[in-house]
């Protein structure tokens, strides 16, 4: 296997640093000179200072995320680490958290013909042992002959030195007495506390080793850190797809990088399917469709697939759960071989040492939970269904990275076949979806922000019906069925499977991806070593107040509206506390309105999207799929039968609900308001909103809010009249923030970086408060972060900048486009009542980029500028 360009790039770096550290033996004087070089400097503009836990010993991050092949990197810079810091012994350590990747690295390492040995082989001519925690203890091939004339890698997980076993690793050891000997005689013996002089912890630090930290986020506590100082290390390599806040990261790879370079399945595309039962069925067929599809690829490629679904199970104990054991007999019972099937758990492993890739391994289908973490890898995975009833809570985002690796690190001939897929029956499709994308930013495809691009309108297309026994989702009482009753579907594989005469409702949703990966070229836009520099210094970054204006800041006691409470039963006295929207809502009742507010479009529906990489950055975007693709896609999946349809879908609705949205409102009147809904629909809309809950949802949660919003202005305007609100001085500025995007390229900021993911009109405005001599300084705010000042109102109203004036009064910014809806005109009164009530040290404005609300503090950003900057 050859490095890829981002992986050299990454092990240019790793060199680079060593060598630099080799000239300056102080880790901290190189890590400065390191970052220099590439125009950075350590404790400004981001980066973060070096971090010193180790007393001395270099440590340094690379950043790679899952399915860039770090273990690859980490094994070929293991030449690059020895060649910059020759010792007279090749000792290196290699450490990793968990037995499932301590097995599988020792697997790949002692076989000859795996990669990542091929590589150690090839630098180190061939002279190379792979030991283990007993290989050590008993002193095979840790000889002071051995050490001096081959690489010797140790492959020992976190533990091995920490819990009671570990205890071994500093005992008195006679099969390395003969080692331990030879390293007092030449002087490098280290004592390490609570070890005998002959133990292998003692051993190995005589050997003054590389130490190479695979997954190194899960290695921060303090008997990690102690570990690591025990063992005397040279230098310390950590990899991982997510580093830690205090890490060193001099190098990373992005998903961009990763793209381009084949090794990722990408995009991931989610489909929102009507219950467990349709799941499983479409997952199986998907499964056989993508295997007949890789049979014919072989033919071209001559790379051998043999695609795998991963099932997740919900946990056991789960009421009505859908637990490993029933799913794999439902599977057998329906016609899947049992040989097929392995379940792999925290209890349960029926891999064991199964080479998924192997031509003769049966396995297609694997059931878990989320026991897959990271490490496990087989890149044969291309399916996620999950199976779990609507309304339990399982983690997507700790599994679908397992899906993302691109087998033979090669685009396959059929683009079907260069896309990972995610079956899902939650009733919360929006929640799955970030669930999908908090999964692939948390194996290191790093993105800000999240967006929903596109809003061409979707229309119903015909779907072919597969009749399932009973009533998918609905239980005797109308509630959701938990039992998967699979003993009449018959899911082995239909004749004619991946024949353009099979049936078309699986052939057409695997045809269309064609369409979907064919945006593979066209966005993996260049990037070279210069993206390495993103992110550099550690992972989110702390900012201050500027010392210049922080005292003005300091001074500030910002007005919020505070609210009138009975003092207890033990006081007659009334007391204050800030105003909470719950306050105003306390006598509001649905069941007193009309159903008219819901705006329910059937056209508008689409329960599909993919997550990919945006066209012009390294982040991801949900986006809809292109209409031809949404309808063949909707032709693989199955209606539902027609009774029940109403109660199901009114106890559909309620559950995709928030918690949060059904504690405020109740689930009483929330259910009452929902079946009003429901039954004044015509049965084709029903029909159609079976299958997109979420857009229903959506639909009678915004009728609700703003029922809800109208309710709470004219109780506010009230409380306000009587006295029972007013305003106080309340609110301090954080002394920092955490910026995750920072922007340090504007003056005036009030903290050393402001949040920098600004649109086009926002940026404008950061550019007019930045170069405006009437102000001293000025503040993004961002929308719900903790510790920002919003104007507590009949809404909560955060405005997008704070900005202070040399004659002390602060305006509070709130910046709108062409969006004149009732959110905007609902702001500007709240924003308007506010200032008026606040006194003239406090001002408020919306600004508008091109025509204005014809209302006081409504200004287009020229007008602005002008006559309130100018």
């Amino acid at each position: 296997m050859e490095l890829k360009q981002y992986q050299r790039d990454v092990l240019r770096e790793v060199g680079r640093f060593a060598r630099t550290y080799a000239m300056t033996r102080d880790a901290a004087t190189a890590y400065g000179v390191f970052m220099n070089a590439v125009g950075l400097t350590p404790g400004q503009g981001g980066v973060e200072r070096y971090r010193d836990d180790l007393g001395g010993a270099p440590k340094v991050c690379v950043k790679v995320p899952t399915g860039g092949g770090k273990t690859f990197i980490g094994a070929s810079a293991v030449r690059v680490l020895t060649e910059a810091l020759p010792t007279r012994t090749n000792v290196v350590v290699w450490l990793v958290p968990r037995r499932e990747i301590l097995s599988q690295t020792l697997r790949n390492f002692r076989n000859p013909g795996h990669f990542l040995r091929m590589a150690l082989d090839r630098d180190f001519g061939g002279r190379v042992e792979v030991l283990d925690k007993e290989d050590g203890l008993r002193g095979r091939s840790f000889t002071a002959s051995t050490v001096g004339e081959q690489l010797t890698l140790f492959v020992l997980s976190y533990d091995s030195f920490k819990n009671k076993d570990g205890r071994r690793a500093y005992a008195e050891n006679s099969a390395l007495a003969g080692l331990t000997a030879y390293q007092r005689d030449a002087g490098t013996a280290v004592d390490v506390e609570g070890a005998d002089d002959t133990a292998l912890i003692t051993a190995l630090a005589g050997t003054n080793p590389i130490v190479v930290v695979d997954e190194s986020h899960h290695a921060r506590s303090k008997l990690s850190l102690d570990m690591l100082r025990n063992l005397n290390p040279r230098f310390v390599l950590e990899l991982t797809a997510t580093p830690a806040r205090d890490a060193n990261v001099i190098a990373q790879a992005t998903a961009r990088q990763l793209k381009r370079e084949e090794m990722v399945k990408l995009p991931v595309v989610v489909y929102r399917r009507p219950d467990k039962r349709t799941t499983i069925a479409d997952a199986v067929t998907l499964q056989r469709r993508l295997e007949a599809i890789a049979e014919q690829d072989e033919k071209r490629t001559g790379r051998y697939i043999r695609p795998i679904v991963l099932f997740q199970a919900e946990r056991r104990g789960a009421e009505g759960a859908e637990t490993y054991q029933r799913l794999k007999d439902k599977l057998v019972e329906g016609g899947i071989p049992a040989e097929e099937i392995a379940v792999r758990t925290g209890d349960v492993d029926e891999i064991g040492g199964a080479d998924l890739m192997s031509r003769e391994c049966p396995i297609r289908f694997i059931i878990t939970v989320e026991a897959l973490a990271e490490g496990w890898d087989c890149p044969f995975a291309y399916v996620l269904a999950t199976v779990a009833n609507k309304s339990s809570q399982v983690s997507v985002e700790q599994i679908v990275g397992r899906v993302l690796r691109q087998p033979h690190a090669a685009r396959a001939g059929a683009r079907s076949l260069n896309i990972a897929y995610v079956l899902t029956a939650s009733a919360d499709f929006d929640a799955t979806l970030t669930q999908v994308v908090d999964g692939l930013n948390g194996v290191g495809f790093s993105c800000e922000d999240v967006e929903t691009a596109g809003t061409a309108p979707a229309t119903p297309a015909q779907q072919d019906q597969i009749d399932f026994p009973g009533e998918p989702g609905v239980g005797p009482e109308g509630g959701e069925e938990d039992d998967l009753d699979l003993d009449e579907l018959d899911l082995t594989v239909p004749d004619g499977a991946g024949d353009a005469t099979g049936p078309a409702s699986v052939d057409d949703i695997i045809g269309t991806s064609e369409h979907v990966e064919e945006r593979f070229e066209d966005e993996a836009s260049s990037g070279g070593a210069g993206a390495l520099l993103g992110g550099l210094g550690g992972g989110t970054n702390v900012y201050r107040m500027r010392e210049a204006v922080a005292d003005s800041a300091r001074e500030l006691a910002v007005p919020r509206f505070m609210i009138s409470v009975d003092g207890g039963l033990f006081t007659d006295d009334e007391t204050w506390k800030p105003l909470d929207r719950e306050d105003l809502l306390a006598d509001f009742r649905l069941s007193k309105y009309g159903i008219d507010g819901v705006r329910i479009d059937p056209d508008t529906f689409s329960e599909a999207r993919e997550v990919d990489l945006a066209s012009d950055s390294d982040e991801y975007r949900i986006r809809w799929l292109e209409d031809d693709v949404r309808k063949n896609m909707a032709m693989l999946f199955a209606n539902m039968s027609d009774e029940g349809k109403r109660e199901s879908l009114k106890a559909l609705v309620l559950q995709a609900m928030s918690s949060q949205f059904k504690n405020t409102f109740g689930s009483a009147q929330l259910m009452g308001y929902i079946a009003r809904v429901v039954d004044d629909m015509e049965s084709p809309v029903v029909d159609a909103c079976l299958h997109s809950v979420g857009d229903v949802t959506r639909a009678v949660t915004d009728a609700v809010r703003r029922l809800a919003d109208d309710f709470c202005e004219d109780r506010f305007g009230k409380l306000l009249s009587r006295g029972d609100v007013r305003l106080e001085p309340e609110y301090r500025f954080p002394e920092s923030f955490v910026q995750a995007s920072p922007m340090t390229s504007y003056d005036g900021a009030l903290y050393e970086a402001e949040d920098g993911r600004v649109d086009g009109l926002e940026r404008k405005m950061v550019d007019l408060l930045a170069n405006s001599r009437r102000v001293r300084w000025w503040h993004r705010v961002v929308e719900r972060k903790a510790g920002e000042f919003y104007i507590n109102g009949f809404v909560n109203h955060y405005p997008d900048f704070l900005a202070l004036t040399y004659d002390g009064a602060l305006m509070a910014i709130e910046t709108k486009g062409e969006h004149l809806g009732e959110d905007a005109k609902r702001k500007l009164r709240l924003g308007t009542r506010w200032a008026d009530k606040a006194g003239d040290r406090f001002r408020y404005f919306m600004v508008f980029e091109h025509e204005a609300l014809d209302e006081a503090n409504a200004f287009t950003l020229t007008e602005f500028g002008s006559e309130i900057l100018g």
